[in-house]
């Protein structure tokens, strides 16, 4: 189980937390003050911290702060007998995982940990796939690379061209990422074709063809058991299909073919007609532009050539000296999505007035209401959102439920919950679920947008 740390100065209190705590198999570690604590800290690692809020010297809140600042991954939860709003905004802006208040239920104290616990290891598995991705990626592309100098950078110029034409597409951040792994990973399946065909310095016969076409799969094989590279591998195995059906390995064709397929096979093309290879020249941009429009709607998707060529004619994308080549874009960058709102309101005026709130804090933002929870759970498939406001109580239940379903799909995205004048356990329960911060309905609206544009903009 976990290692907590828990601080109280009064010793009933700090016991019976860490009895609790204990009782459920976690290993707990207890301090009297917050300097204690601290100490602590610096001789040994914690998962948790449970602190109180009123303590002689340092409070549990300068306490919070300190340890963000040291370990902004570990997570703090609060406790206090001093339940006032003031005390939950403070806790909040500080960065607390939970607040519970006294007197507080063994279970109360149970499921605020356990909250806890649940979101800081799913950020840390967020942290770690973003990390170890791309490092293993690169790891596995050098292995090909390094068979063969003349594809030395090949992977990494073809991924710095295929992230471009898809943030001309307009893609998601986490699309753009995919596409990037999968560009550096399209050719893994190598590995597994014989030096005596894949270096082989003149055309292939038919036998060797079909022992190179099978590359796809085999690296499609190849990534089935690492998890943190399954999102590359519908573009490894489909990077050679073609846009008529004629390609391979499973024949598809049209929009059937993954996005990043046709992305990287297009950017593919490009970086190994324009640099030079084992066994011809690279091709001038008149030949590649050539050769783009000759096969444009057979082999590659139109509209992807026609982004390619538009890089071309617009000078950012240089093919003339024997390396592709990107440089900074002479135009105006195609405008980034705009911020996607979930609004989670029944009450028809207090959604129009929280509307135009943010419509004046969010320039652009798109507003998308639901007035209920399976409203709500409709719009949340399928869709990308920037930040959720959720009202608490809804004509078929209650606002948690769209919060707990947010943070499942999302542990990251930010969430505020609009709470009725007075209802300080709502707003402890919204903070125990994950919300990022609360707002009283009826309120300043305009205050309301202005946090909402703080959590979007941080």
């Amino acid at each position: 189980m976990s290692r907590i740390l828990v601080i109280d100065d009064e010793d009933v209190i700090r016991s019976l937390v860490v009895e609790i705590l204990e009782a459920v198999g976690h290993t707990v570690t207890d301090a009297e003050n917050a300097e204690r604590a601290l100490k602590l800290l610096d001789d040994a690692e914690f998962d948790l911290v449970v602190s109180d809020v009123i303590m002689p010297g340092l409070s549990g809140l300068e306490l919070l702060e300190l340890v963000r600042a040291r370990s902004a991954s570990l997570p703090v939860i609060l406790v206090t007998g001093a339940g006032t709003y003031d005390t939950l905004s403070q806790a909040l802006t500080r960065g607390a995982a939970g607040l519970v208040t006294k007197p507080f239920a063994h279970t109360d104290l149970q499921s605020a940990v356990d909250h806890a616990l649940e979101r800081a290891k799913r950020s840390r598995d967020e942290l770690r796939e973003r990390l170890l991705a791309p490092t293993l990626a690169s790891a596995l592309a050098n292995a090909i690379e390094a068979r063969d100098s003349y594809l030395h950078g090949h992977c990494e110029r073809l991924a710095a061209l295929a992230v471009r034409i898809s943030e001309l597409l307009q893609l998601p951040p986490d699309e753009i990422e995919t596409v990037r792994l999968g560009a550096i990973l399209h050719d893994i399946g190598k590995i597994g074709i014989p030096d005596r065909v894949l270096l082989k310095p003149g055309p292939l016969d038919e036998e060797e063809r079909r022992i190179v076409e099978t590359h796809p799969a085999i690296g499609d094989k190849l990534l089935e058991p690492l998890d943190l590279l399954a999102a590359a591998r519908p573009i490894v195995r489909h990077h050679h299909e073609r846009w008529d059906g004629g390609g391979y390995p499973d024949g598809l064709a049209g929009s059937a073919i993954p996005l990043g397929a046709r992305i990287v096979s297009v950017a593919d093309s490009i970086e190994v007609m324009s640099s030079r290879q084992l066994y011809q020249s690279p091709r001038t941009s008149d030949g590649v532009r050539e050769e783009l429009l000759a096969h444009r709607e057979t082999q590659w998707d139109p509209e992807i050539v026609d982004l390619a060529l538009r890089l071309i004619d617009e000078g950012e994308l240089i093919l003339n000296t024997g390396v592709l080549r990107l440089v900074e874009p002479t135009t105006t960058p195609a405008p980034p999505r705009g911020i996607a709102v979930l609004l989670v309101e029944a009450d028809e005026e207090h959604a129009r007035l929280i509307s135009e709130a943010l419509e004046q804090q969010l320039e652009g933002a798109v507003i998308a209401r639901a007035t209920s929870v399976a409203q709500a759970a409709e719009l949340q498939n399928g869709s990308e959102w920037s930040v959720a406001v959720i009202a608490h109580k809804l004509p078929d239940g209650l606002g948690i439920q769209v919060l707990d379903a947010l943070r499942a799909a999302n542990p990251a995205l930010p969430v505020v919950m609009l709470t009725g004048q007075g209802s300080e356990e709502t707003v402890i329960e919204a903070f125990q679920h994950g919300a990022s911060d609360y707002a009283v309905k009826g309120s300043s609206y305009d205050a309301l947008a202005l946090r909402v544009r703080g959590l979007v903009a941080a």
